[in-house]
This record gives structure tokens, C-alpha cells and sequence, in this order.
């Protein structure tokens, strides 16, 4: 069984590999251009990814026969999470829904309608977009809200005082403590952590 330190760990490693999807999901500002299909199918299959080992670690920590606390709350937040990156996917999905309309209709050019047809598709991929940005925004702020409740008594009180004393910035806001990598973490537990329940 995990300890609460090792489950916030794990839930704030989780947080961060969404977090690094996010910055890969296509810029929306103006110029406006439609996102490469490549790329937007490869990411539906990293989140696709990401879903299914978040759900393996709800089930390790659901078959436990009695869990403690942290550990529900735990499984609670990967369950909460995988919806809010399920709707990421499904928001992606629209987009590819939209660029293959595109592609089909490439012949057309020209025709009353076609202007119409693509500024519309294109408006529905820019909303689309946003909205994964926003459900995957969700997810990791969900986790690292788990990971902060269950963190030990003794951390969260070194984490406020940590954060009370870090001069500000330029911008008047904290300089964070920890610079986390930008580069996409493995979401499941490693063998070593999973080996300690």
C-alpha cells in the first residue's frame, strides 16, 4: 500500500505529463491557421493513452479490500481526472472531425458554399481546441488539489511558509519553487511504487 507521500508524488507526476499535453495542443491565436491532422490524431492517442493508465491506477487502488483514506481520495481524483481528459479527446475528436471535412472538400473550391462551409469548420476547430485546453487544464488542477490534501500535515506547512517567502516576481506573482520539466511523464506508477502497496 502507498503512503500519502508517495501518492501525492504520483499525483503531481500525473498532473505535470497533462500539463505537458496541453502546451502541445495547437495555438489558436490570430493568424488562425487549421492544425496539422498528424498531429492531432497522434494526440488523441496520447490521451487516449494517458486514460488508460490513469484507469489502471484507479483499479490497483478499487481491488483494495481495505483502503485507507489516502487512498481513496487517490482513486477518487485519477476517476475525476480521466473524465475531464476523456472530454480533452473528444473535443480533439471534433477537430479531426473538421480537418477531414476539410480535406474531402478541398476539390470544391470555388463553389457558392465552400467559403462558408470552411470559415464555420474552421470556427468549430478553434472552439474545439479551446475547450480541450480547458478540460485539460481541469484535470491537472484536480490532481495537484488531491495531491495537496493528502500531503502529510508537516509538508503542507513547509509548502505555506516555502511559498510566504519567495520574493515575488516582476509581475508581482511568486517565482514557483520547483521548475517542472515541460517534457511528457510516464502516468502510471512505476514498478517500484506500485510495489509498495
Amino acid at each position: 500500500m502507498n503512503s500519502p507521500m508517495s501518492e501525492a508524488l504520483l499525483l503531481h507526476a500525473t498532473a505535470t505529463a497533462i500539463d505537458a499535453q496541453r502546451a502541445k495542443l495547437p495555438q489558436v491565436s490570430a493568424p488562425f491557421r487549421l492544425p496539422d491532422p498528424v498531429s492531432v490524431g497522434r494526440q488523441i492517442t496520447e490521451l487516449g493513452g494517458s486514460i488508460v493508465e490513469m484507469g489502471d491506477e484507479y483499479l490497483f487502488r478499487a481491488d483494495e479490500s481495505a483502503p485507507l483514506e489516502h487512498t481513496v481520495l487517490t482513486a477518487e481524483a485519477f476517476a475525476n481526472a480521466i473524465g475531464s481528459v476523456a472530454q480533452a479527446a473528444s473535443a480533439l475528436g471534433t477537430v479531426a472531425q473538421q480537418l477531414a471535412f476539410v480535406a474531402r472538400t478541398a476539390d470544391k473550391r470555388g463553389e457558392p458554399s465552400y467559403e462558408d462551409a470552411h470559415t464555420i469548420a474552421g470556427e468549430l476547430v478553434e472552439h474545439a481546441v479551446e475547450t480541450a485546453r480547458d478540460d485539460l487544464a481541469e484535470a491537472s488542477q484536480i490532481l495537484r488539489n488531491a495531491a495537496s490534501a493528502i500531503s502529510p500535515p508537516s509538508v503542507r506547512l513547509q509548502q505555506a511558509a516555502l511559498s510566504r517567502s519567495t520574493p515575488a516576481g516582476r509581475d508581482g506573482h511568486h517565482a514557483p519553487l520547483v521548475q517542472h520539466s515541460t517534457a511528457a511523464a510516464p502516468v502510471a506508477a512505476t514498478a517500484s511504487t506500485r510495489g509498495r502497496r
